[in-house]
């Protein structure tokens, strides 16, 4: 299967990065500025062009998932990792509100060779994506995160019954159980 990010998604994302370069280029272009405020400002358009590109990066990416690995393929950034080969499967939840109704979701797999690979939620499949991924975790009894094991749960991935509290990796930097 291949799978594209959501383009409704992107365009925001396109739209508030447009927006927050427009704001930091043109008062360097339309009035002197002292130069500390010059470089602040165009620090800024760096992070805003950056977060431009990283948008059009995602946009012409395919990630694909077969029986046998998992790939993405995106201008300066194919990636490959064998299902066999998963060392790492992290699945973090960001959330917009306090009341954690509004967010995201950020899906980390490593490879055994140091491959990473770093997929959000508003790709199309991403659910799939993730309960593949999971078996895949499952099947080479990585230790997971209680955060990602709860994340898990939520997107509906059934957690084998014999991965117990002790298969848990309790390092979790998401939150303080003290």
């Amino acid at each position: 299967m291949q799978y594209r990010y959501d383009q409704s998604a992107l365009n925001g994302d396109y739209g508030r990065g447009g927006f927050g370069l427009a704001l930091t280029l043109l008062p360097l272009i339309l009035i002197d500025v002292h130069p500390i405020v010059f470089w602040c400002l165009a620090a800024a358009a760096l992070l805003f062009a950056a977060f431009l590109a990283r948008t059009y990066q995602r946009q012409q990416s395919i990630v694909a998932v077969d029986d046998d690995a998992i790939a993405i393929e995106a201008p300066f950034a194919n990636r490959r990792i064998a299902w066999s080969d998963v060392s790492v499967l992290n699945l973090r939840y960001f959330s917009t509100r306090r009341d954690r109704k509004g967010g995201w979701m950020h899906l980390t797999l490593k490879g055994e060779d140091g491959t990473a690979m770093k997929i959000e939620s508003n790709l199309i499949g991403f659910d799939g994506v993730v309960d593949r991924a999971a078996d895949a975790a499952f099947a080479r009894r990585l230790p997971l995160t209680d955060a990602t094991m709860e994340n898990l749960v939520s997107l509906g991935v059934t957690i084998p019954s014999d991965l117990g509290p002790d298969r848990h990796d309790d390092r979790d930097g998401d939150r303080d159980d003290d």
